[in-house]
């Protein structure tokens, strides 16, 4: 409910009176549990980082190929924009911008120690050989940079549902990091056994926006 009302209001404009009336409970219980606003978005960034390092280690531990691997955390960071989209939205959009000191000392090691997985992922391709960057670093951080956007046109209701997305994204992303070109009909399958491993991984939101599509909509 909170992360709902900041995704939707901003955290300034978001009141703990109205997620309190939402819930039927009282102001004071609220702030009997977490203290104050800035101590439950802390809350909000801690659940929402904890689903996002057990989907990596789910990845690195299902799938071995780095490419492949690659290709899950591309699925597993545009995924989080529809099946887990208000946390998303509080935690890319609003969090770090309000915060000095230990909430922001936090963020700032989670977000390292998640940046590292993908830094890793690609470093090991390179040492692998099938992925092709003399900065393993600033590939990653390229990413991110198109993944973690998103928030700023990705719609549940667009033109084009995330697993699309995804596959368009990783050929883009391969098209320059591997060498030679990967087939297409086999990236096809390994674009389609990254995404299933992402969504078996723990601690999953449903994808309540897939469910509930109408028949026949894309998007």
């Amino acid at each position: 409910m909170f992360a709902e009302h900041v995704a939707a209001r901003g955290y300034a404009d978001t009141s703990l009176g109205d997620v309190a009336a939402e819930l039927g409970l009282s102001k004071g219980t609220i702030v009997h549990h977490f203290r104050s606003k800035e101590a439950l978005l802390g809350e909000l960034h801690v659940a929402y980082f904890g689903r996002r390092f057990a989907e990596a280690e789910f990845v690195r531990a299902e799938l071995d190929d780095p490419v492949d691997r690659l290709i899950a955390m591309i699925y597993a960071l545009l995924a989080a924009h529809r099946d887990d989209r208000a946390a998303s939205l509080a935690c890319l959009r609003e969090l770090v911008r309000y915060f000095d000191g230990e909430l922001n000392d936090y963020v700032r090691t989670q977000r390292t120690a998640y940046t590292a997985i993908l830094v890793g992922i690609v470093r090991d391709g390179v040492e692998r050989g099938v992925l092709h960057t003399a900065d393993p670093q600033m590939s990653a951080l390229q990413i991110f940079g198109m993944c973690n956007y998103a928030w700023t046109w990705y719609r549940p209701d667009g033109p084009q549902p995330v697993e699309q997305i995804a596959a368009r994204f990783a050929r883009d992303i391969l098209g320059g990091l591997t060498h030679p070109p990967v087939d297409d009909r086999g990236l096809d399958e390994r674009i389609a056994h990254a995404i299933d491993v992402v969504r078996r991984a723990p601690g999953r939101v449903p994808a309540a926006a897939e469910a509930a599509r109408p028949p026949g909509r894309t998007a």
